[in-house]
């Protein structure tokens, strides 16, 4: 017993003051001390009936709310707020109002660690996680599971496609099915004569595997794959690699800043050609850089690919309305995340869970979490609700729910995986999204892709 108290001082001590893990070995180490020690997150929130009458439940956002990939948690300031008040205007759950925590990852395992480990020990009932990215997640994952905390990720490994974790749970396609959508849209157009510029930081890598295989598959042909290093004054020479290397459409992948700076100078040399990006250049900062370098030309050349947006329903307009009521406490600016896909997921991700803690009446993790499936799946004689209000009144009334989302069905796998429809898309003057075609999640899973990560 004494050996196991030292181990929880230095756990709570030493441990998130002086060291930086970065790697999953570390994480998966630390994720048993931590159940060994428990924590005062747990310890209002993993019992039977769950948090005491009338505390406020805690729904944390890990993500990178600074650093280079800032725009991972402006991307999920702007659904996490809007649900939150959509929920607790809405009465709350279970006479419990929610408040969000921020915890900054900075999109780095080493500092992303020693966030969580520090949220385990310090925040009473904690109910949710909204996150983690891509980057973070192989790090974090097992010690949030250990701890019995339900993750809403946005991470796009394809390790996750097969997930055994209890409580993670992805309503987001794995970066691999992004690719291979982008892919399919290129064939469908024509084209064969494929190149690829991607950022080296690991968040803009995700989808690139996907895309390759997905080239390779398809009888396409890969005429330049080209890394570049965020965030440098100029890629000349990597631009005229790209030209030299004549392609017909080009997939990517970077922050804005670089994408900004490569495709300015692309088209300062004379070589634009059609673009693909994947889920995450369809977000603000992407598209006002991009647009910002390329003018008029943006909207000729520019298409994304992003998870089928829902028809307007009241899952959507309920969502807008929260967040144009939450403006001032989401990232300027507000009406970038109208169609979002990243911050309709985490709005979707904090509904479900609020809806599934009402289904199985707790607030306990453990009691709740295999709950999430049961309140979001289609199925026979079902009450389809689009809003959290919706949903409890139809559980009180004795119904089984099917939450239908902002984004669209939700419908989790055995693996906790809810994979949709890929969309082209182009973009408006003011962001929004210009429809221009689907990929079926059908098709895509028909890719025979092998190798991917």
């Amino acid at each position: 017993m004494v050996g196991i108290l030292l181990a929880c001082a230095i756990h709570r001590g030493v441990v998130l003051r002086s060291i930086r893990y970065k790697s999953i070995a570390a994480a998966g180490a630390l994720s048993i001390m931590a159940a060994a020690c428990g924590s005062s997150a747990t310890s209002g929130s993993s019992g039977s009936s769950g948090a005491s009458s009338g505390s406020p439940l805690v729904v944390a956002g890990v993500i990178a709310i600074t650093g280079s990939s800032s725009f991972e948690g402006s991307n999920q300031s702007g659904g996490i707020y809007p649900a939150i008040y959509s929920i607790n205007h809405a009465g709350g759950v279970l006479g419990h109002q929610l408040v969000y925590k921020g915890v900054d990852t900075r999109g780095d395992p080493a500092d992303a660690l020693p966030a969580v480990q520090q949220m385990l020990a310090t925040t009473k009932n904690l109910v949710l996680v909204a996150g983690p990215g891509t980057a973070s997640a192989p790090t974090i994952v097992p010690v949030l599971n250990a701890a019995k905390i339900p993750m809403t990720a946005v991470a796009g490994e394809s390790s996750y496609d097969f997930n055994t974790l209890p409580y993670f749970w992805r309503l987001f396609p794995p970066d691999s099915a992004n690719g291979t959508g982008m892919a399919l849209w290129a064939h469908q157009k024509g084209y064969t004569r494929v190149a690829t510029i991607f950022g080296t930081d690991s968040g803009s890598q995700g989808d690139l595997p996907g895309v390759l295989a997905s080239v390779k598959a398809l009888h396409m042909d890969l005429v330049s794959q080209i890394n570049v290093t965020p965030d440098q004054p100029s890629y000349l020479s990597s631009v005229q690699q790209l030209m030299a290397s004549h392609p017909q459409v080009i997939m990517t992948e970077s922050d804005g800043t670089t994408a900004g700076t490569f495709f300015g100078e692309l088209k300062q040399l004379g070589g634009l050609q059609p673009i693909i990006g994947t889920e995450a250049t369809f977000t603000a900062p992407w598209l006002t850089a991009v647009k910002g370098a390329l003018g008029s030309s943006f909207e000729q050349y520019y298409t994304g690919m992003i998870t089928e947006p829902s028809k307007t329903t009241a899952a959507v307009s309920t969502f807008q309305t929260a967040l144009k009521a939450t403006k001032t406490q989401v990232s300027p600016p507000w009406q970038s995340y109208l169609s979002n896909p990243f911050s309709l997921t985490y709005y979707d991700g904090i509904i479900t869970v609020a809806l599934a803690m009402v289904a199985a009446n707790s607030t306990s993790p453990s009691v709740f979490d295999s709950y999430i499936s049961k309140v979001a799946n289609p199925g026979a004689g079902k009450t389809v609700v689009y809003t959290y209000a919706q949903g409890v009144a139809a559980l009180k009334a004795g119904k089984q729910i099917q939450y239908f989302g902002a984004t669209g069905t939700i419908d989790f796998n055995k693996y906790h995986n809810s994979d949709g429809n890929q969309e082209a898309v182009g973009s408006t003057s003011s962001l929004n999204p210009v429809p221009l075609g689907v990929v079926t999640a059908k098709a895509i899973e028909a890719v025979p892709v092998v190798g991917v990560a």
